[in-house]
């Protein structure tokens, strides 16, 4: 088991007046042997989260610790972290086959011959439920989901300790989305991998994940257990977005008028990353924010995550306490269904 620590990182690309800071100083803590899911609209920043920690994309400062080494000192084809895409039909190579696929990511060792590596690409197969008989097939051959379960053989090849799963069901259709959760899910307890799940999705970060992160504009606005976090939300971000999710029985209070300022989120449009907002990112859309409420200024001055970790869920949010009364606080008996 291995922890994963992502210790103020930031990634920027272009300079100058054309830069934009994806991911701004995140701080986030995945614990050994569990899940988090990472939570976000589209542009958030979470995919390019993901793929500095497998080194697809490089820090501007910051670090990301694997047991507390940089992961920027691992060397070597054997990868400790290994990531699964979201796009199955573009991450395999069309031209080679699924056995040659699987076989290319296992560690190379001495005294295993071609027979034990074939052996072991089956044994890889079985594990995402797909049979041996697979092995000459090309990816085009294969479905959607098909091919998620070979990417996901392939990244277990790697003898990972630590899996990163980029919003691996949204390309897939709804009928096989359940069947590759499910299947994640038994292979993360099964062999108790540390697991960064990323999704749109709260249902389905709800019902992987022991932990969520919310993210916003490059930013970790509220981190915490899965079921505190989504029964109790204390950054509005995560508010809205809980609001945003469909439920065929609402919670006592959730179908009736929505709380003041509520249709800010709704008319407002996200920041331009080039030209973030000063003070708390979200505060132009905030409906507890200085649009909506006089005299909180602070949203738009002052960075609410300098002293995030003194709040509940490390929510960066000046309002966010509990005790608060001028801000709209709706404890939620139940999450997104």
């Amino acid at each position: 088991m291995s922890e994963l620590v992502f210790d103020g990182v930031s990634v920027r690309y272009g300079s100058r007046r054309h830069a934009l800071t994806a991911v701004d100083g995140a701080h986030l803590t995945v614990p050994s042997g569990q899940v988090v899911g990472l939570v976000g609209e589209s542009g958030s920043g979470k995919s390019t989260l993901a793929r500095a920690a497998v080194g697809l994309a490089p820090l501007a400062a910051g670090r990301i610790l694997l047991d507390g080494n940089d992961v920027r000192g691992l060397r070597g084809r054997h990868r400790p972290l290994q990531m699964v895409f979201q796009d199955p039909y573009s991450s395999l190579d069309p031209r080679m086959s699924i056995g040659d696929s699987v076989a290319e990511a296992l560690p190379r060792e001495r005294g295993r011959g071609g027979a034990a590596r074939r052996a072991e690409v089956a044994r890889l197969l079985e594990q995402v439920n797909l049979g041996p008989d697979r092995m000459p097939m090309l990816p085009g051959q294969l479905s959607g989901g098909q091919r998620q379960r070979v990417a996901l053989a392939r990244a277990l090849a790697g003898q990972p300790r630590v899996v990163i799963a980029d919003e691996i069901t949204s390309a897939l259709d709804v009928s096989v989305q359940g069947t590759v959760l499910n299947l994640v899910r038994d292979v993360q307890r099964q062999m108790n991998l540390t697991m960064l799940f990323i999704s749109h999705d709260l249902a389905v970060v709800r019902y992987l994940s022991d932990h969520i992160a919310v993210m916003y504009l490059g930013r970790i606005v509220e981190a915490g257990p899965t079921e505190e976090v989504l029964a109790d939300p204390r950054h509005p971000y995560t508010r809205d977005l809980l609001a945003a999710v469909p439920r065929r029985n609402p919670p006592p209070g959730l179908g009736a008028e929505p709380a003041a300022g509520a249709d800010v989120l709704m008319a407002g449009e996200p920041a331009d990353p080039h030209h973030p907002p000063p003070g708390c990112h979200y505060h132009p859309r905030c409906p507890a924010g200085p649009r909506v409420h006089a005299g909180r200024d602070v949203c738009s001055t002052r960075d609410p995550a300098a002293d995030a970790a003194a709040r509940p869920h490390r929510a960066a949010c000046h309002f966010a306490s509990a005790t608060d009364p001028a801000l709209p606080h709706q404890p939620r008996t139940q999450g997104a269904s």
